[in-house]
């Protein structure tokens, strides 16, 4: 089986490099609520997947999402080039027979065009993925829900936030994050799920100085109607 998707909608804003973060960080333009009623330059944002699916193997899909990001044009005005970002990614999802092991993973690589008024902290380039193992413990009815399945979950993320060189000694920048995340899920029905996670973080600067580390629990709740 295959399966193709094809979305324009409206893009990023220069917020992914002016930001509190003092990074390149994409996610930095959520905070911006006029996204969704207002183009911030009038670029649209071009995301596409295309997926391939064999019930013995699993599934392999990859996608782009990219665009301009900055204000180039005001009131008739150049400002400054169109500058872009963007996004390939590489996804595969298979499910293990008898065992029932469930695992997802991605990897998604980054290119911005950051003006050369940046710092080199503000990164050109990022790479990053995760893989989610879900092994399936027992099935049986729990409080009523006769197809209660209760999992046990292990989710292993990996960022490089800036890939590259320091351009005056040539030693690697470092401002990496590394998180390991086991736990349990309950799900009551096919489209519920409960889970309880402990998370463990390294995260190392942009020197590469030893990396600090932190923890905590994570409770989570989604369902679909």
């Amino acid at each position: 089986m295959y399966a193709y998707e094809l979305y324009l909608t409206n893009g990023f804003d220069d917020q992914i490099i002016s930001n509190a973060q003092n990074k390149t960080f994409l996610p930095a333009t959520k905070s911006n609520r006029d996204r969704f009623e207002e183009s911030f330059n009038g670029e649209p944002l071009i995301t596409t997947k295309v997926a391939l699916r064999n019930k013995k193997i699993g599934e392999l899909g990859v996608s782009y999402m990219g665009g301009v990001y900055n204000k180039f044009q005001q009131d008739g005005f150049t400002l400054d080039k169109k500058r872009r970002v963007d996004v390939w990614a590489v996804d595969f999802n298979t499910t293990l027979p008898r065992i029932k092991t469930y695992i997802v993973t991605e990897w998604a690589f980054v290119i911005v065009d950051v003006p050369d008024t940046y710092t080199q902290q503000y990164g050109k380039k990022q790479s990053g993925g995760f893989v989610d193992i879900v092994q399936p413990v027992f099935k049986k009815s729990i409080a009523g829900f006769e197809k209660s399945i209760v999992n046990a979950v292990c989710r292993l993320e990996y960022v490089d936030w800036n890939v590259g060189r320091f351009n005056e000694t040539g030693g690697n920048i470092s401002e990496e994050f590394v998180s390991v995340v086991p736990g349990i899920s309950w799900r009551p029905t096919a489209q519920t799920v409960i889970r309880l996670n402990y998370r463990y973080n390294w995260q190392t600067d942009i020197l590469g100085n030893p990396p600090s580390r932190t923890a905590g629990f994570q409770f989570g709740f989604s369902s679909y109607f």
